[in-house]
């Protein structure tokens, strides 16, 4: 039995749609902007993007999927994958405030979270539960690696939140589908640059040492697109295994991407590892969000190991 992994004409549609706004609002001056651009989050907002979780709302994981890989091409700032996890978790009321793009919140787990610094819903959570939690105290800001305000900050737990598995699931693929897209960014950049880079009178991507680690970045995150769409649609059907497949979806484009950013480097050379430089920055939200906040107590390998154990090859 074979299974179609092509995009609806719709999601063609929403693909088209969130990469024509991010080409004409995510220049490099905003991914690289010292405060946080809220004009294009507000934009998503209404385009519709930051409420395809909402429960109801009619959007279904492979909206969320495509729009994530969209806005990976693209690079674009923000919580995006805690942003899908929060409103299809959150009490209405919270969940409006996200969706409306009029709050950002910050998943994680204390005392260091993501965007904490700028959040106005703060989530915590172990890897199975999450709960809705009110800071306690001012937030210490922290530089971090990948460029994006973390800070640390006490939380008291406020109310358990509902529909986490799902809600896991849907973040696990848009986190996917997002790295996905900045790993083929990087890998698309890097072979323009093999195509046209002269040395020794010859461009070098005509060398093997140059050429074959592209190709095999290339396959890995080919890899990765695949597994992420099979596991969207799995989830929209209402598999059994949808969950597993997400979790499995999220480390297969988590190392793809990886992998990706260190073969860009590699063939950029030392300018390929200067944070000013064409990939340095892409490469360093790569990295922040190859491991995101939560995720530390290898609950996804515990996810899989569980699959396993059923006897399923």
């Amino acid at each position: 039995m074979s299974v179609s992994l092509r995009r609806t004409d719709e999601q063609r549609m929403l693909a088209e749609s969130v990469r024509d706004y991010c080409a004409a609002h995510c220049a490099e001056q905003v991914r690289a902007a010292e405060g946080f651009p809220w004009p294009f989050w507000h934009g998503l907002a209404e385009l519709g993007l930051l409420s395809l979780a909402v429960p109801g709302e009619g959007a279904g994981a492979g909206e969320i999927v495509t729009a994530c890989a969209e806005l990976g091409r693209a690079a674009a700032p923000g919580p995006i994958a805690a942003t899908v996890f929060a409103t299809h978790a959150l009490p209405e009321r919270q969940a409006v405030l996200l969706s409306q793009g009029k709050a950002l919140v910050s998943l994680g787990k204390r005392p260091l979270l993501p965007w904490a610094p700028l959040a106005g819903v703060f989530i915590e959570t172990d890897g199975d539960g999450a709960w809705l939690a009110d800071p306690v105290g001012e937030v210490e800001p922290v530089e971090m690696l990948g460029g994006e305000p973390w800070g640390r900050v006490g939380l008291r737990l406020a109310q358990a939140l509902d529909r986490v598995p799902t809600a896991r699931a849907l973040s696990d693929l848009a986190l996917a589908a997002y790295l996905w897209g900045a790993g083929r960014r990087l890998l698309d950049g890097v072979a323009e640059h093999a195509r046209t880079r002269i040395q020794f009178g010859k461009a070098i991507g005509s060398f093997q040492a140059v050429a074959h680690p592209i190709v095999t970045a290339g396959l890995a995150l080919t890899s990765a697109e695949k597994l992420t769409m099979m596991a969207a649609l799995a989830m929209d059907e209402g598999h059994e295994d949808g969950e597993v497949l997400a979790v499995s979806a999220r480390l297969s484009a988590s190392r793809a991407a990886v992998g990706a950013a260190l073969t860009a480097h590699q063939g950029f050379g030392a300018i390929g590892y200067s944070v000013e430089g064409p990939i340095g920055r892409v490469a360093q939200r790569i990295r922040a969000l190859a491991t995101p906040p939560g995720y530390a107590d290898g609950s996804g390998e515990q996810v899989l190991a569980g699959y396993f154990q059923k006897g399923r090859p």
